[in-house]
């Protein structure tokens, strides 16, 4: 039986405040940063850290389990990237990173795979870091990452359970070496017709190259024929964050429309506090592309409308032709009668 996986995901994040207790009694198990002392602002539930290169230094995080049964809970030290919803991402294990990222944080930061925390306890995990031996300006930005380990046990006992709760943790690490200022900077990549869920869309890819994070980031993207003056697709969204050295595909809906085949355009401006960037670039959809997505396009509706214009014309010369006959060969009637 095919079960339905509902993960619940609690976030501790630069860009999320509060502490885990708030949803502690709901979860088996909570997570909570230790705070060193080298910690830029100590007001924050995340890791933010003034290192040095080639430092070496051990952090650590308090498990709190206070169910009356063990729990093995899984860790990961997961490089920071940008999901498909331009979100900031830290739970995503081994992800493909960006071609501009120099540090990547999982090679950075070192931690056991697994933890037992006993029932109604409190277990602390050590992180070891060791930074990049030359001096870099800008942050890595990573995230510590655990979730529940299934048990092999309990899945094969309970295979009639239809709900199946996932709880996982992620708190952030913000790493840098110097004070110098940094300022992201983004480029406009591939734009190509695609599908997300079975849906038509084109996608633009936005990239960061620079060790710097775009916290409010809005996008505005507008799709026209190649020489055409009329927006025949929009997508707007605000409030977006990008990692450092990141891209992901920004995706510009195709109202559920099929794919005409021919050449577009796309014009995106980007906007992140005082900085803006402003983009146009022309694409081209193939026909043999346009029928594979249309097929499996989920109601993918086609613009008959020039196939309707094309009917209508035909229907008017027809009925004119036969207007003509007809008055012919009644005029023809008419002599004979004569």
């Amino acid at each position: 039986m095919v079960k339905k996986l509902f993960t619940s995901l609690l976030l501790i994040t630069f860009f999320m405040v509060n502490a885990f207790s708030v949803y502690a009694a709901e979860m088996k198990f909570a997570v909570t940063a230790v705070i060193p002392e080298n910690q830029i602002d100590k007001n924050q539930t995340y890791f933010d850290l003034k290192m040095q290169p080639g430092q070496k230094q051990t952090i650590q995080v308090q498990m709190k389990n206070d169910t009356n049964k063990e729990v093995v809970v899984e860790s990961f030290a997961n490089t920071a990237i940008t999901n498909s919803n331009g979100i900031t991402d830290y739970s995503t294990v081994e992800p493909k990173t960006d071609s501009t990222l120099k540090y990547p944080f999982s090679k950075i930061a070192k931690m056991p795979k697994e933890t037992k925390v006993p029932a109604n306890s409190i277990v602390t995990v050590d992180i070891n870091l060791e930074m990049p031996s030359e001096s870099f300006d800008g942050v890595i930005l990573g995230g510590l990452y655990f979730k529940e380990k299934e048990d092999e046990n309990a899945k094969k006992k309970d295979e009639g359970v239809q709900i199946e709760n996932k709880y996982a943790y992620a708190i952030g690490v913000v790493l840098k070496e110097t004070d110098a200022e940094v300022k992201p900077d983004m480029k406009l990549n591939e734009v190509k017709p695609t599908q997300i869920n079975g849906r038509n869309v084109v996608t633009a890819n936005l990239q960061n190259v620079k060790p710097a994070m775009l916290k409010n980031l809005s996008v505005d993207a507008k799709v026209y024929k190649e020489k055409g003056t009329d927006v025949l697709f929009e997508a707007k969204k605000e409030n977006l964050r990008m990692a450092p050295n990141s891209n992901f595909d920004y995706a510009i809906s195709w109202e559920n429309k099929a794919f005409d085949p021919g050449m577009y355009r796309v014009e995106v401006k980007a906007t992140d506090g005082d900085q803006k960037w402003e983009w146009t670039k022309k694409f081209t959809i193939e026909g043999k592309t346009a029928d594979k997505l249309n097929d499996t396009a989920v109601e993918a509706k086609k613009d008959y409308t020039l196939y309707y214009i094309i009917g209508g014309v035909l229907l008017v010369i027809i009925l004119l032709v036969l207007v003509f006959f007809l008055g012919r060969r009644s005029k023809k009637e008419d002599d004979n009668e004569k």
